[in-house]
């Protein structure tokens, strides 16, 4: 895997100065099965169980692990995009085998932007758009704040319109109780949100699901991988990607002079 990092880090580097706004990493030829195409958008810094979790939960047979490089000509932090990049794919190892599995980058920061990128790529295999997300997620998607310049909602008419479907692990801690989240859900549904342009029968493509495996953050994870917590790791981490981490030494202060 260390082999292929210049690769990586050399692919993200062009795909940033491209006029594209997507690009699918070539895989093993495995077509695209009948059925939805499920969409794991994260910043896998790190992929953690719980996004496993998320993806069987669905038991999908289409699914694109997509991460959002807009700021490409910048250094990321905590993780390069290449190290992330390549955990991804030691991510995609850990799933079962009958998954199709693709693995693709973009520019795109919003939702409705990511869905239209993908629709081009994919065509009709894209027809039905569900993305995987944590609350958190959830949250953003829906704040006006990240639509200007006139911070409504209804943008987003494109995007639920097109039959795009949100499926969100809730998640504990920070973002509340789940009966808080499961409330934020229904505010849509009753419609308390119209106001901001948020429709009611888009609560109707929004599932909330449990996450049975408790907390289980990236957060979580890189400040037990700073410390050198190998036991946490193994309850927060697929193993391949807690070797990769150790190996590495990703999220401590060496881990930018072994990339030198």
């Amino acid at each position: 895997m260390q082999r292929i990092l210049p690769s990586l880090r050399s692919t993200v580097a062009s795909f940033a100065t491209s006029c594209n706004n997507i690009h699918i990493f070539p895989r093993s030829p495995q077509p695209v099965q009948p059925g939805p195409l499920y969409i794991l958008d994260s910043s896998f810094n790190p992929p953690t169980l719980a996004h496993a979790s998320l993806v069987l939960s669905c038991k999908p047979k289409n699914l694109l692990l997509l991460l959002a490089v807009q700021n490409a000509d910048k250094a990321p932090a905590p993780a390069e995009f290449e190290d992330r990049l390549a955990m991804m794919q030691l991510f995609e190892e850990t799933l079962p085998s009958d998954i199709t599995v693709d693995i693709g980058i973009t520019k795109h920061a919003r939702f409705m932007d990511k869905s239209i990128a993908v629709a081009e790529h994919y065509g009709t295999l894209a027809n039905e758009q569900v993305y995987l997300t944590g609350f958190d997620t959830l949250v953003r998607i829906l704040d006006g704040k990240y639509y200007p310049p006139t911070h409504r909602l209804d943008v987003l008419d494109s995007f639920f319109n097109g039959g795009n479907k949100i499926r969100c692990m809730m998640r504990e801690g920070a973002w509340g109780e789940k009966e808080m989240q499961k409330g934020y859900l229904k505010a849509i549904a009753d419609g308390e949100r119209e106001a901001e342009g948020c429709k009611r029968e888009w609560a109707e493509s929004i599932e909330m699901v449990e996450n049975p495996l408790g907390p289980l953050s990236s957060t979580v994870a890189r400040e037990a991988a700073k410390i050198g917590d190998t036991e946490a790791l193994d309850k927060l981490l697929p193993e391949y990607v807690k070797w990769w981490i150790l190996e590495k030494k990703l999220y401590t202060e060496q881990a930018h002079e072994m990339d030198r």
